[in-house]
């Protein structure tokens, strides 16, 4: 065992329960949380083809494809035909998408500064000196292929 692991197995937990309790306290009204999801990917790499969603989601390609669908109805994304390639299809977020997308951030950053102010002033600055190091984090996951689905809690 590492100082890695050690460290994996105490933040894990951490991010996870601060991402729900997060999503608790603002959440988003009209959409499932795998839409949300979903949608937040396409805001920040869109427009993607549907492989490509299923692969950043890590969901398989059937799942991808009743998700967009039910999006669209919503409004929120649309499907349009790939350029480079006919036989695929591009999906991209609409304005009602952004719009949405754009709420849920606002009270979601509004829950989040209404926390950050019952902290101590040493507890903000121990958070504000770990973001970049979290940013680096999130993009060092985001570079590993995933592993396969595993049956369990999400913690």
């Amino acid at each position: 065992m590492t100082p890695h692991d050690d460290l994996a197995r105490e933040l894990r937990p951490a991010l996870t329960r601060l991402y729900l309790a997060l999503r608790r306290r603002a959440p988003v009204a009209q959409m499932s949380a795998a839409q949300a999801s979903a949608l937040s990917t396409l805001m920040f790499h869109g427009p993607i083809r549907m492989g490509e969603l299923a692969q950043r989601e890590g969901i398989r390609m059937p799942t991808a494809t009743a998700l967009v669908d039910g999006m669209i109805r919503l409004g929120l994304v649309h499907r349009r035909p790939d350029p480079d390639d006919r036989r695929a299809v591009l999906v991209d977020v609409t304005d009602d998408g952004r719009a949405a997308v754009e709420d849920a951030r606002r009270h979601r950053d509004d829950a989040l500064t209404a926390a950050l102010e019952r902290l101590s002033d040493e507890h903000l600055e121990l958070l504000a000196a770990a973001t970049p190091a979290l940013h680096e984090l999130q993009q060092q996951l985001e570079s590993i292929a995933p592993a396969p689905a595993v049956l369990g809690a999400a913690e």
